[in-house]
């Protein structure tokens, strides 16, 4: 019975470990039931922080209107909860003086975005 209990608390020791790699790598996972807050950095970049204060970096095909306005509201349109949010997904984005409007994403990467070439 010991050997099974100490199997298990290594196994999730193992996977709590390995969380913060698979936050960093290119497969960044954005669950969207997750989300704890987000800012629009333009109307094509959003920083979006998960309820482990991870960071992602969402891009847009595209402008997306009204993203930038203070009383947006983003919808996400992916078909699973616990699925993460990926190329080609839709983001709603509903604002007062737009109502609201449909964006496509082309891209998502853990982490926010590095300094602007110049």
């Amino acid at each position: 019975m010991k050997k099974s209990h100490a199997g298990l608390v290594g196994a999730l020791m193992g996977a709590m470990l390995a969380t913060p790699v698979l936050a960093a790598s290119s497969d960044a996972c954005l669950q969207h039931n997750r989300i704890w807050g987000w800012r629009a950095l333009d109307e094509r970049t959003v920083l979006v922080t998960d309820r482990m204060q991870n960071r992602y970096t969402i891009n847009m095909r595209g402008s997306c209107f009204g993203l930038t306005d203070g009383g947006a509201i983003l919808v996400f349109r992916t078909w699973t909860n616990l699925g993460c949010v990926g190329v080609g997904d839709l983001l709603g984005v509903r604002t007062p003086s737009l109502g609201f409007t449909s964006c496509s994403i082309s891209n998502v990467q853990a982490g926010a975005p590095g300094p602007a070439p110049g």
